[in-house]
This record gives structure tokens, sequence and C-alpha cells, in this order.
């Protein structure tokens, strides 16, 4: 089974290829959002063609759906959309947060995902590991040899301030948030290190085989990126200012 995987959640988008139970090529698409949608079909071509391989063979598209940037999701989604139109490739929708929260050490066993919310605040996800997970699908997890994690809940909108203040000595923080906010949380928590916060394309490809291995497969003509809260320009014209 081949994956094509796009990660764009934030200011720089990545793609990368799964083949089977192994890595076949990543590529760090342009951090400029006006040339991203440009930047995704060429370096998706570059990826393909150095494994010698067409669009047609692309089995799944697994795309990052957000929270994140606003531009960023809404490309990818579409470009993944289209993708899976023109190919027939099947599509899989992966939680941004969980992507994450994936890049875990293996001692953490439950971890609080952050991504920047604007205006002060964080989308938080909270994560838990499942060992048992490991066990009943095999190899599907990939690098995730722990087990693999599940969100507990669904994704809110909290004050960083009092998200960071309600934090203790147990309690493990991951994810882009940190980015603006680590200040915050200085000598609360255990942080994640800076190389595991961010979401990538490689990490969406193995949550993205995840999911097709389970048959969770999502409609491509009704996926939307999951924004969760509206723009401020938005929330600005509903309020009528």
């Amino acid at each position: 089974m081949l994956i094509l995987a796009i990660e764009s959640s934030g200011p720089t988008a990545g793609v990368a290829l799964l083949d089977g139970d192994s890595p076949a090529a990543g590529w760090a698409a342009s951090a400029e959002e006006g040339r991203r949608a440009r930047s995704l079909v060429k370096d998706v071509n570059s990826a393909l063609r150095s494994i010698k391989r067409r669009p047609q063979d692309v089995d799944v598209v697994a795309v990052s759906i957000g929270p994140g940037s606003f531009t960023g999701l809404r490309v990818g989604v579409v470009f993944a959309k289209t993708w899976c139109y023109a190919t027939g490739a099947k599509l899989v929708a992966v939680d941004t947060l969980l992507a994450a929260a994936a890049n875990s050490p293996p001692d953490v066993s439950q971890a609080f995902a952050v991504a920047d919310a604007q205006r002060g605040d964080l989308f938080v996800g909270e994560y838990r590991r499942d060992p048992g997970r490991m066990r009943r699908g095999g190899s599907i997890q990939g690098r995730d040899d722990q087990g693999a994690f599940t969100r507990i809940g669904e994704i809110e909108i909290v004050a960083a301030a009092d998200f960071a203040a309600a934090r203790s000595a147990d309690d493990f923080v991951t994810g882009p948030g940190l980015e603006r906010y680590e200040v915050l949380f200085s000598h609360r928590c255990r942080l994640a290190d800076k190389s595991q916060r961010q979401p990538t394309a490689a990490g969406v490809a193995a949550l993205g085989r995840r999911l097709a291995a389970s048959g969770e497969f999502t409609d491509f003509w009704t996926v939307e990126p999951r924004y969760i809260r509206k723009s401020a320009a938005e929330e600005k014209a509903e309020g009528g200012t």
C-alpha cells in the first residue's frame, strides 16, 4: 500500500510517501503561504518520480485536517480531495494534534498536545497511549512501537495562561503551540523536546496507515478542515462591527 501524506497545518508544509512499512520519500514544501499549493504539486511529483511511481500508484492519501492555520489546512485538504477525485485513491483524515502527540518519547503514556489558537488561546487535545493497540494491530503502528495514542474527549479552546497555570509536574505537553507560549509552562510540567513538537508529514503517513488498515476512510466529497473556531474576520462580520 502506497500512502501519500500531506501536512500543511503550520507555516510550512510537507509531503511524505510511505510504501508498505518503509518511508519512501519526503519533501518540505515552501513556507510562503501564497505559493504553498503550487509547491505541494511540485514536491509530490518530485517525490513520486524519485521512487519511480505514478500518481495512479497512490492507494491512500492521508491529510492533516487540523486544528491549525486556516490557509494551510484549506490548501492541504483541497489538494487531497482533488488528488483522490482525479486518481481514485482513498482518503484518511488525520487529527493534527494526534500527529504531534505521536512524536512523544516512549515513556510518555499521556500527553497534552497544543496549537496556537490566536488571541491568547490554545487548541488543546488530551491523548492517551494504549499499548494494547500495538498488540492487536500488529505492525500497523509504524514508529509507535510502544502503542498508539488516542484522543480523550474533544479538542478545546483554552486561554493559554489558564491552561499553563493548571499544569503539574506529572503532565507532559507537546505541540506547535509551545513555540509561542513555552514561557508560560516554565518549571510547571514536562515539555517535549523542540525537535518533537511539530506534526510532520511522515507522522501523518504513519497514522494514515493505521487508519487505512482499520478501514477508517473518509468521504473526500465531504471532508473539511477542522478549524474549531471561526477566523477573526468571520467573527467580526457576525458581530456587525
